[in-house]
């Protein structure tokens, strides 16, 4: 019995796009995915979600090995969280989840200062009854032990969980696990699987 509602943040509840930064500071098509790849794709990156790498040393690193572009690597690193806007109608649906007495919850591969940013911005934060960040754990989805550790921190069962990710490895890494687990797509399709497995109506 599902009991508990567990949801990843980036393009899940957080219109997560980084393609629309990187393309407002740099119009060349090479420039752009070039930079994309560097900062947002690099090994870099995921120690940032890991929580083994701050942003000072990321910008260090790339301002060091594109030092022509220092100024927009900058801006970029400044400013790319500012940009995540929510996903259409999910604020709706979390309330109606909430009202309906399910334990909501955040599992996120998430660097701290999207962390900070994003619980001082973002309405949809008042619905949850527990947020769990990577970088607090040192640990990334989809390896084993930071659902097992979600589950520990929140005093959850396995059974009990109901995972939302949009990336097929994390859905597949928390049914390894021993929950439950639903890959993200859209929207309307989240609530017509919900209605189905939950019997709520939105």
């Amino acid at each position: 019995m599902i009991k508990n509602i567990v949801f990843d943040l980036g393009n899940v509840l957080i219109d997560y796009n980084p393609n629309r930064i990187v393309n407002a500071v740099f119009t060349d098509k090479s420039l752009q995915d070039q930079f994309l790849k560097e900062i947002f794709q690099s090994q870099g990156w995921k120690d940032l979600d890991r929580g083994v790498l701050t942003f000072e040393e990321h910008t260090r690193d790339l301002v060091s090995r594109f030092p022509q572009y220092a100024r927009e690597l900058e801006w970029i690193l400044n400013n790319w969280h500012k940009d995540q806007p929510d996903v259409r109608g999910m604020y709706k649906v979390l309330e109606r989840l909430h009202n309906h007495s399910y334990a909501l919850f955040v599992l996120s591969n998430a660097s701290y200062r999207f962390y900070n940013y994003a619980v001082s911005n973002k309405r949809f934060f008042k619905f949850f009854d527990g947020v769990t960040f990577s970088a607090d754990l040192k640990l990334l989805k989809p390896e084993r032990e930071i659902y097992d550790r979600f589950c520990q921190i929140h005093k959850l069962m396995p059974g009990e969980c109901l995972f939302i990710d949009d990336q097929s490895a994390n859905v597949k890494g928390a049914i390894e696990a021993g929950w439950q687990a639903y890959q993200f797509k859209d929207t309307e399709a989240l609530k017509t699987y919900l209605n189905e497995v939950l019997d709520v109506d939105f």
